[in-house]
């Protein structure tokens, strides 16, 4: 039998969630022997402490880091046979970089799982610094090379694909978006169809707060909805943009919302999107905002949840339009109001909601479940030993 290593320096735990479900889709296959070797860091690990903290928390990570992905690239060389194919969980170019070193002949065939950009994420995305800078550069030539020593590289969208491709000079056809794995047992597709006797309808938002999300727009919902009767806003998140929430609280003037600013594990989120009658997507307008489809929204579709989220956005390969509320808008002010406008509508109308639930829930099921990751990676293994392009 053919067999799958795990292997590399990986991230794991609720805010890493994609490679731990991905190889428990994977454990089982007949068809390939599963050998899970990989150094997964403690779930407590982010990988922003990097640029962010005391120095000395900082260099520790780093060592950890670089010492491990050297590990791990020693090792799976030392493993790996002829007809072998490894797995790399994010961050893969810690253990790519190495492995770029290696003559390609004897290089163990990678699948990279970048669907989160080091240089994207640091520079361009949380402005962790000067995007054209030294360190920016030194920072995005390792991430090119890193990629380019994969057989394959796993990305969540078209769209970050195509961004993938543009930045680090990526040969198209050895880049694929597919979805992202989520511990789906967590949610159900049967969720409550209307509010309790007696309680407000429920808006759920749940996020980092990050420019992707568009605080400043979920804010403005907030308000604009807090004009109503009978409705109530959920916040639950802590970030970047934190000061902005911190504002909005100080007003006093905003009822019916409530802001969750400790960490909440994927339960605990799980428990929130189940009480929720509409959960909110991003609304950060252009950029990487509209190359996703996040986590949240994933958690949504597979509880069967009425999802409002902005028009521009991104999805697998080969996937049908999203079932959900898009609302686009360049003015942010007006767009605010209309994505009020939009949710007022789905709580007024219990049959639409229901509808555009139970449609969240197919679709999940169809196209996003561990049963349609699981077709593509079949898929995607029976091809692994074919020839490697340049």
């Amino acid at each position: 039998m053919k067999r799958l290593w795990i292997a590399g320096v990986a991230m794991r735990g609720d805010g890493y969630p994609n490679a731990m479900n991905t190889v428990a889709v994977l454990m089982g296959s007949p068809e390939w022997v599963i050998s899970d070797k990989a150094d997964w860091l403690p779930t407590e690990t982010r990988l922003w402490h990097l640029a962010r903290g005391p120095a000395r928390q900082r260099v520790r990570l780093m060592l950890r880091l670089v010492a491990g992905g050297f590990a791990q690239a020693a090792c799976l060389c030392i493993r790996s046979r002829p007809g072998d194919v490894a797995y790399l969980p994010y961050p893969a170019p810690l253990t790519l970089w190495w492995l770029a070193l290696v003559p390609k002949r004897w290089r163990p065939r990678c699948i990279a799982d970048a669907y989160i950009s080091l240089w994207d994420s640091m520079f361009r995305d949380r402005g962790g610094g000067d995007a054209t800078g030294v360190v920016s550069r030194i920072v995005r030539r390792f991430e090119a090379r890193s990629l380019r020593a994969a057989a394959l590289v796993l990305v969540d969208t078209e769209a970050n694909k195509r961004q993938m491709i543009a930045d680090f000079a990526l040969t198209a056809r050895r880049v694929r978006s597919i979805p992202l794995a989520i511990n789906e047992r967590l949610f159900s597709s049967s969720g409550r169809e209307q509010a309790p006797s007696g309680r407000p309808a429920r808006v759920l938002f749940v996020g980092t707060l990050v420019p992707l999300h568009g605080i400043d727009i979920v804010l403005a919902v907030a308000a604009e909805l807090s004009k109503s009767d009978g409705i109530e806003f959920r916040l639950i998140g802590d970030g970047q943009q934190s000061a902005l929430v911190e504002a909005f609280v100080r007003t006093g003037k905003v009822a019916g919302f409530t802001w969750i600013r400790e960490w909440v594990p994927l339960a605990g989120i799980a428990r929130e999107i189940e009480e929720a009658d509409v959960c909110l997507g991003v609304f950060g307008g252009e950029g990487k905002a509209a190359r996703v489809l996040p986590f949240k929204s994933y958690c949504a579709l597979a509880a069967g949840k009425a999802i409002v989220t902005q028009a521009a956005h991104s999805l697998p390969d080969g996937l049908p339009p999203l079932p959900a509320v898009l609302v686009a808008g360049t003015d942010r002010q007006k767009w605010a109001r209309d994505v009020a406008t939009a949710i007022r509508t789905l709580i007024e109308s219990r049959a639409e909601r229901i509808a555009l639930g139970k449609a969240a829930g197919q679709y999940f099921a169809d196209h996003l479940s561990s049963q349609a990751i699981r077709a593509v990676w079949l898929e995607i293994l029976c091809a692994a030993n074919g020839p490697m392009d340049d």
